[in-house]
């Protein structure tokens, strides 16, 4: 049932819309009138005492005209769908009538063929707030977020670090967390969680377009429920030289809508790509350590530029890696350096961290009450600040 009000200027108008309705209108749908309005006021009135499915405002309204009560009845019940109706020419008044809030503008003659058509098919958005979009898109608990794990050089635990916080997200969210080895060559994290992908990310470059299916076919799952995208473990530069951004929006978009939490190992070289996936994640964690003054200047300048692709400050977090006295810096000097908080800090434990990556199997999982693990679950807590869980 298709619940309307109509606006009447003059009596009689209104019958004469309702007949045409009722008659033009096919299958299951049918026409129920819920109120009649008799000047602007009114339609704005009926619209959020009735939220009818449609309202018919006529361009010419006594007191507030058609324009000025479909801005209000838009505002106050925007589920409501407004058609403007005019004496004139629609084409006329088309621009004006949309940018109050009309989805359609009709001409006030009777038989107007195509009017049932075209209520029907208004009528059918309702049935968005049914997809499966729809309450990714609401629902607090669905909302998805994108984290981005990247370093200013190799060899500072990255990639560690991008494993077991997915999967420390992956047991505490079964099946709602994926991770992207955004490698072209080199790419280790199927490594590090005793993976043998048959297909890579540079696979997907080979296809001109992509869909839920195909990319599920690429991915692998870990023991933990984790999905992952492997990146190329050999020395060709496949991802760089085949990925552009438009394929890579694709894949971006078609794993949104699967995942909720989408986490990507970043290598560290800023080229087209990876500053597109760093302007597209909601979190980025910077890996660093203290060992070395070549560290933290390449992190500063890391930072400053990202800074530069106008990504906001708060989406940016430093974590500060292999901690130890013997270190010949520390955590205050790398904060002093970069010019932001350091959010985890991670003990130097190569037993725990090394060993585990060695096995294949994420400290997370093989030492749980580690200082490692701890310091991870708080980086995850913070992470899920304000995320409806």
């Amino acid at each position: 049932m298709i619940r309307v009000v109509i606006s009447e200027v003059n009596p009689g108008t209104a019958e004469v819309l309702r007949q045409d309705l009722v008659n033009q209108m096919t299958g299951d749908e049918q026409i129920q009138v819920v109120g009649y309005a008799r000047d602007g006021l009114e339609v704005a009135q009926l619209a959020c005492q009735l939220r009818p499915d449609i309202l018919f405002i006529n361009e010419e309204m006594p007191g507030i005209n058609g324009y000025e009560a479909c801005k209000i009845a838009s505002a106050a019940v925007p589920e409501s769908i407004c058609i403007m109706v005019t004496n004139g020419e629609p084409a006329a008044i088309s621009e004006k009538a949309m940018r109050c809030g009309a989805r359609a503008v009709i001409r006030q003659v009777r038989g107007s063929e195509s009017l049932g058509d075209l209520v029907q098919q208004l009528a059918q958005l309702r049935e968005v707030k049914t997809s499966e979009q729809y309450g990714i898109a609401t629902d607090p608990a669905k909302v998805p977020m994108s984290v981005a794990i990247t370093s200013a050089k190799g060899g500072v635990g990255k990639t560690t670090i991008a494993t077991n916080l997915a999967v420390l997200f992956a047991k505490r969210f079964p099946g709602q967390v994926v991770l992207v080895d955004f490698y072209g060559q080199f790419g280790d994290v199927a490594l590090a969680l005793d993976l043998r992908p048959e297909q890579t990310i540079a696979d997907l470059t080979r296809f001109g377009g992509l869909d839920q299916d195909l990319v599920e076919t690429h991915l692998i799952k870990h023991e933990s429920g984790l999905k992952v995208l492997a990146g190329v473990g050999r020395g060709q530069p496949q991802l760089q030289a085949e990925a552009d951004v438009p394929h890579l929006a694709q894949l971006f978009g078609l794993l949104r809508l699967r995942y909720r939490f989408v986490f990507y190992d970043i290598p560290p070289i800023l080229w087209t790509a990876t500053t597109y996936v760093l302007s597209r994640c909601n979190h980025v964690i910077i890996v660093a350590n203290t060992i070395d003054l070549a560290t933290l200047r390449d992190t500063t300048s890391l930072l400053e530029t990202i800074l530069g692709t106008h990504m906001p400050k708060d989406h940016i977090h430093l974590l500060a890696n292999r901690l130890s006295r013997q270190n010949q810096f520390t955590v205050k000097d790398l904060e002093e350096a970069t010019g932001f908080e350091v959010v985890a800090q991670l003990p130097d434990d190569p037993q725990t961290a090394m060993g585990s990556y060695n096995e294949g199997k994420p400290f997370v999982l093989a030492h749980p009450n580690s200082t490692l693990t701890q310091a991870l679950q708080k980086l995850m807590a913070r992470l899920l600040q304000g995320v409806a869980t």
